[in-house]
């Protein structure tokens, strides 16, 4: 039987939206080119709200100066949404090409993966019709925004960037100063409202690991060594 492609673990610990999102434009500029295998970037953020560029601005209930915490306009796909500590983020730098993936199967794979986790931690999630995510009831506890690019050109493949923002134990009141993602009448939750006691950040992160490489039918290879082009830091959840 053959073996499962590689794909790349870097566990990064607590990283700006800024810097994060620089290391996956240079890191898809590199898988695009064939220099390095996918990848999977885990990490949390420092709290900073961002949106895609077709929604820019819209869905605050504050003004941005009021919000507490920066607006960040990306080049992901979907509406506005928080990010901060207590929140595991995901942002996977795959092939599609590679993959024999198309932008759809993509995001419900990952859909999956973030259902496999939250079933090992007890508790029971799913798909909403028409909606990006995944639920626990009306409530949103994992958001899915992604982006699909060809960093080398015509003929290069389609890298992916961004991902999923799974709450695990995230202050869910900075949610209050928006609309998240756009609806208007679901709510948000997390795993530690959802299940009680939620397991570390650390944990979820192993467990999803696990079932990205189940599920994208990938060998997980954790890195340790630092990623270029940031000098990031060296302590890891």
């Amino acid at each position: 039987m053959a073996a499962h492609p590689v794909c790349e673990v870097h566990r990064l610990g607590l990283v700006t939206y800024e810097d994060a999102w620089r290391l996956q434009r240079k890191l898809a500029e590199r898988r695009a080119a064939g220099e390095v295998p996918d990848t999977l970037l885990l990490l949390e953020h420092p709290p900073v709200y961002t949106t895609g560029k077709r929604t820019a601005g819209s869905n605050l209930k504050l003004p941005a100066e009021m919000l507490g915490a920066p607006l960040v306009v990306s080049d992901r796909g979907g509406d506005i949404t928080f990010h901060g500590p207590g929140q595991l983020i995901a942002y996977p730098i795959i092939d599609l090409r590679c993959a024999g993936l198309g932008v759809v199967s993509y995001v419900r794979k990952l859909e999956d993966v973030v259902m496999r986790t939250l079933r090992d931690c007890g508790i029971e999630s799913g798909l909403e019709c028409g909606l990006t995510g995944v639920w626990v009831g009306r409530e949103k506890i994992a958001a899915i925004g992604v982006r699909v690019s060809r960093p080398g050109g015509a003929g290069a493949g389609w890298v992916t960037t961004h991902g999923v923002a799974l709450n695990v134990d995230v202050d869910l009141a900075w949610f209050e100063h928006i609309v998240p993602c756009g609806i208007t009448d679901r709510g948000v939750t997390s795993m530690a409202r959802s299940g009680g006691t939620a397991p570390s950040t650390a944990d979820v992160a192993d467990r999803l690991t696990v079932h990205f490489g189940e599920v994208f039918g990938r060998e997980m290879q954790p890195v340790s060594e630092p990623l270029i082009p940031l000098s990031l830091p060296s302590a890891a959840f």
